[in-house]
């Protein structure tokens, strides 16, 4: 083999080594939660068919995503800010059209934590 075939092997095996690999699920329902906050999350829990745990993330931080048998562009969401529980509390689904197989963000805001309120903002996305 001459040395230019040898080189573009190596670089071949390189690219292909250094490739990002895909962190969870790759079909299905996709959701994962980016915090849009100035605030760490901890604790987070979002509720639709089924339960599913998401860890902490700090701001600006996106999580990987997971798989749901349905979701809708809202859910039922809870995590704590500083060890207090800040809740997105769906009425029902009334009316909203089931989410097709791909991907989506619910993008998550605190405006102010020393409100009583303890809301947060969901903005849903497509991927």
């Amino acid at each position: 083999m001459n040395k230019r075939s040898m080189i573009l092997l190596m670089a071949l095996f390189l690219l292909l080594g250094c490739q990002k690999e895909t962190e969870g699920p790759t079909e299905g329902v996709l959701i994962r939660i980016e915090n849009t906050s100035r605030y760490t999350f901890q604790d987070i829990k979002v509720s639709i068919t089924e339960e599913k745990l998401y860890g902490t993330l700090s701001p600006r931080e996106s999580s990987n995503y997971q798989a749901y048998s349905k979701a809708y562009r809202y859910a039922y969401i809870e995590l704590k800010i500083r060890n207090k529980l800040y809740v997105l509390q769906p009425i029902d689904y009334f009316g909203e059209e089931e989410l097709k197989e791909g991907k989506y963000t619910y993008q998550l805001d605190v405006e102010d934590t020393s409100s009583q309120s303890r809301r947060l903002d969901l903005t849903f996305k497509k991927d």
